[in-house]
C-alpha cells in the first residue's frame, strides 16, 4: 500500500461575514499522482489549493505533508510552487529571467565540510527535535481541556430544542428572518413596516406596555403569548432565543480561537527541527548557486518545456500558450514535491489548450512530481488526471478515477455534472432485476443494490452513448425520434418514454421521425441513492405553519 504523501485532515474555512468556503474538507494524495479538483465555479477549488501553498489561511484542520503539519509555514518554505491562470510574469523581465528568478534563493552543499561543521548541525538539529517534542506535548494537553470544555457548553444548545434549530445562525441571518417576519406583517396586517433594525426595540416597548419583562432575563422564560398575532410571536420567540444563544456562541468562539491557535503553535513546531536544520546548514554546510549554475538549469528547463531560441523574449512578445509554457518553467526549476495549478489553461483557445493538456501529462510522466490541478472542464478532469475530487459547495461529492467518476457516480449531482445522462426512477424487484419500463430487466450494479431491499424505490442512470438503437421489435420500448444532432463523430438526439425524454449518441444515421425500439447492456445501468429531501435551514419556533 502506497504511503500518502500529502494529507488534509478535517479542513474548514470561513470567512469574517460567516461564508463557508471548505467544509470538513479530508483528502489522501499519493506522491507522483495526478490530482484534479473538479467542480462549478464557487465550489471551493481554489481555496483548497491555495491553502495548500499558504496563500490562504484555513480556519481549522490539518495540511500533512510527509505526515508533518506544514498549515502555518511560510509560503517560501513549502515544497510547492503555483502554475496561475493570468501566468503571473514579470513583465519587465525576459523568459530566461523570469525562470531564473526563483533559483537565486536556492543552495546547494558546500564542498570539504568538516566534522565539526557536521556535528554542529546534528547536535543543533537534536536540540531543536527534543524542544519541539515538548512544546507539542503540552500544547496538546491543553487542547484537550479546551475541547472538554467546549463539549460541555455545547450540552447547553441541546437544553431547548428551539435553541439546537438556531444553533448556526449568524447574526445577518437572524437580522433577514426579522426583516422577512416584518415584511409578511406587513402584507398580511397592512401596518407600517418597522425598520429592521429597531425591531427589537419596538417589541420592548411592546411588552413593557402589557407589563412583560423578558428580555432582561438571564435565561429564556415562559410567557403567554395569546394577545399577539402570528408574526409578532414568531418575532419575539426568535429574539429570546438569539440573545440566549449568543453568549454561548461568544464564549464557544473564543474557545476555539485559542484552539486553533495552539493548533498553529504546533504546526510551527512540527516544522522546528528542519527549520533549525535549514539555518545552520545555510550558515554551515550549503551556498547559494553561481549565476552560470542559474543559467544553465534555467536554459534546461526552457528546453524542457519547449521554449528554446525564445530565452530573451519579454512576456509581451509571446502567445497565450508560450507564457504558460514559461509560468510551468518557473514553476517546476525550483525542484517542488507538489506543482499546483489554478486554472491554468482556461484563457487559451481550443486548439492551444489541447497541445498545452498533452504537455502537462507528458511532463508530469517524465518528473514523476505531484501534479494537483483546479478546472471546470471535464474533458480535462477526465484525460490527464489519476485521479478526481469532485467538488460542490465546498464539500466532496466524490473522489475516484476518471472511469470510475464517469462510470459510477455517486449520486445524481456528480452524475449530472459529469457528462450527459438519462435517469429514470425503478423499483428493485430483487435477484439483480429492476421494473423499469414496466418490465423486469437485470441490473447489473451489484454493488448499489446491496445497499437497497426488494420492491424499493431506485434511481437509474444510463449514459447516452449506452443507449441503443435498435428494430422497434427488438427494444424495451418502442418510440419515436424526436430530435437529432449532427456531431461530427455521431448523432446525438432525443427520444421520449410517456413524458421522460432519453437522450442517445450513435453512429448510425438516423432521423426525426424515425420509429426505433431502445435498449442498453446489463451492466452500463447504474443504481443512484433516492435524492434526500432537506428541510429549511431555520424553521419557525414554536409556531407550526403561518396562519
Amino acid at each position: 500500500m502506497a504511503k500518502t504523501f500529502l494529507k488534509l485532515v478535517d479542513i474548514n474555512k470561513s470567512y469574517p461575514n460567516g461564508y463557508v468556503a471548505i467544509k470538513n474538507f479530508n483528502l489522501n494524495i499519493q506522491k507522483g499522482e495526478f490530482v484534479t479538483f473538479l467542480g462549478p465555479s464557487g465550489c471551493g477549488k481554489t481555496t483548497t489549493i491555495k491553502m495548500i501553498a499558504g496563500f490562504e489561511m484555513p480556519t481549522s484542520g490539518k495540511i500533512l505533508i510527509n505526515n508533518v503539519d506544514i498549515k502555518d509555514v511560510s509560503i517560501n518554505k513549502r515544497p510547492t510552487a503555483t502554475v496561475f491562470q493570468d501566468y503571473a510574469l514579470f513583465p519587465n523581465l525576459s523568459v530566461l529571467e523570469n525562470v531564473s528568478y526563483g533559483l537565486k534563493q536556492m543552495r546547494k552543499p558546500l564542498k570539504g565540510i568538516t566534522n565539526v561543521e557536521r556535528k554542529k548541525v546534528e547536535k543543533a538539529y537534536k536540540e531543536a527535535v527534543k524542544k519541539a517534542e515538548g512544546k507539542i506535548k503540552k500544547n496538546e494537553k491543553t487542547q484537550r481541556k479546551i475541547l472538554r470544555e467546549i463539549a460541555s457548553l455545547e450540552k447547553l444548545y441541546s437544553k431547548y430544542p428551539e435553541v439546537q434549530a438556531i444553533r448556526g445562525m449568524k447574526y445577518q441571518q437572524y437580522i433577514s428572518k426579522l426583516d422577512s417576519y416584518l415584511t409578511q406583517m406587513e402584507k398580511k396586517y397592512g401596518i407600517v413596516k418597522i425598520k429592521k433594525m429597531s425591531a427589537i426595540n419596538w417589541l420592548k416597548r411592546l411588552f413593557n406596555k402589557w407589563n412583560r419583562t423578558i428580555f432582561n432575563s438571564k435565561s429564556p422564560v415562559n410567557y403567554d403569548t395569546k394577545w399577539l398575532n402570528i408574526y409578532e410571536k414568531k418575532i419575539i420567540n426568535l429574539q429570546k432565543w438569539f440573545e440566549y444563544k449568543k453568549p454561548l456562541d461568544k464564549k464557544i468562539a473564543k474557545l476555539w480561537y485559542q484552539y486553533n491557535d495552539l493548533d498553529q503553535w504546533n504546526s510551527h513546531w512540527s516544522n522546528y527541527d528542519d527549520l533549525v536544520r535549514e539555518n545552520y546548514e545555510k550558515k554551515y554546510t550549503t551556498r547559494k548557486l553561481t549565476k552560470q549554475e542559474v543559467k544553465k538549469i534555467a536554459m534546461n528547463m526552457i528546453n524542457l518545456v519547449g521554449l528554446k531560441g525564445k530565452e530573451n523574449l519579454y512576456p509581451e512578445d509571446l502567445s497565450g500558450g508560450m507564457k504558460q509554457r514559461v509560468a510551468l518553467a518557473r514553476a517546476l526549476v525550483v525542484e517542488p514535491d507538489i506543482i499546483l495549478l489554478d486554472e491554468p489553461l482556461s484563457a487559451l483557445d481550443a486548439k492551444v489548450r489541447v497541445e498545452m493538456q498533452n504537455e502537462l501529462k507528458r511532463m508530469h510522466n517524465q518528473l514523476k512530481l505531484t501534479f494537483i490541478l483546479v478546472t471546470h472542464d471535464q474533458e480535462e478532469a477526465l484525460s490527464l488526471s489519476n485521479k478526481i475530487v469532485v467538488m460542490s459547495k465546498g464539500k466532496i461529492e466524490q473522489v475516484g478515477t476518471p472511469k470510475a467518476i464517469y462510470d459510477t457516480p455517486a449520486n445524481e449531482w456528480v452524475a449530472n455534472f459529469i457528462g450527459q445522462a438519462n435517469f429514470f426512477n425503478g423499483i428493485y424487484l430483487g435477484k439483480s432485476r429492476v421494473r423499469l419500463f414496466d418490465k423486469a430487466i437485470v441490473c447489473r450494479d451489484s454493488a448499489n443494490l446491496k445497499q437497497v431491499n426488494k420492491n424499493e424505490e431506485v434511481r437509474l442512470m444510463i449514459r447516452p452513448e449506452d443507449v441503443l438503437l435498435v428494430r422497434p421489435q427488438d427494444g424495451y420500448i418502442k418510440t419515436r425520434i424526436t430530435s437529432v444532432v449532427y456531431k461530427g463523430e455521431m448523432f446525438e438526439g432525443k427520444c421520449f418514454y410517456k413524458k421522460t425524454p432519453i437522450v442517445f449518441k450513435t453512429t448510425k444515421l438516423v432521423k426525426v421521425g424515425d420509429t426505433v425500439g431502445i435498449r442498453f447492456p446489463e451492466k452500463v445501468l447504474h443504481v443512484l441513492p433516492i435524492k434526500e429531501k432537506y428541510e429549511n435551514e431555520f424553521y419557525d419556533i414554536n409556531l407550526g405553519k403561518d396562519e
